[in-house]
């Protein structure tokens, strides 16, 4: 066994073969990374964006249960192009001052998510964002 590895080791063909049989899995591995946190990136930049159309809409609204109503139509309008979003897996939270309409948005990541992986470990299973926009003034 040690007389065929010497050989494999003079071989250029054989050390090819070594250094991608250690180079690959890390190689993988820091792909799989970047596939992972940049399906995170995009889904929490989704979040927030579907959480300040939920705001924005939610100025037209005319009591707190018209504005809630509103913006959690508008977050599933929003995020309606995100793969694998289902509206059981979002909880939205409307609040209002005499001034401002605040909406709060928890995202609870999919079981089928690449965020799932065992080889990597992912950031959160939720992603929350707040926005806030101010309300007219009569």
């Amino acid at each position: 066994m040690t007389k065929f590895l010497t050989r494999l080791a003079d071989d250029p063909r054989g050390t090819a073969m070594i250094e991608t049989a250690l180079l690959l899995p890390l190689f993988l591995t820091l792909l799989l990374g970047i596939l992972i946190y940049g399906q995170y990136f995009l889904l929490a930049h989704s979040v927030q964006q579907a959480a300040n159309d939920g705001a924005r809409a939610a100025i037209t609204g005319l009591d707190a249960a018209d504005r809630r109503a509103v913006a959690i139509r508008a977050i599933d309008r929003s995020m309606r192009g995100v793969g694998g979003y289902r509206g059981e897996l979002r909880s939205v939270l409307v609040s209002e001052t005499t001034d401002a309409v605040t909406v709060k948005l928890a995202y609870h990541v999919p079981e089928t998510s690449l965020l799932h992986s065992a080889l990597v470990p992912a950031p959160g299973d939720i992603i929350s964002a707040s926005a806030t926009f101010e309300l007219p003034v009569e």
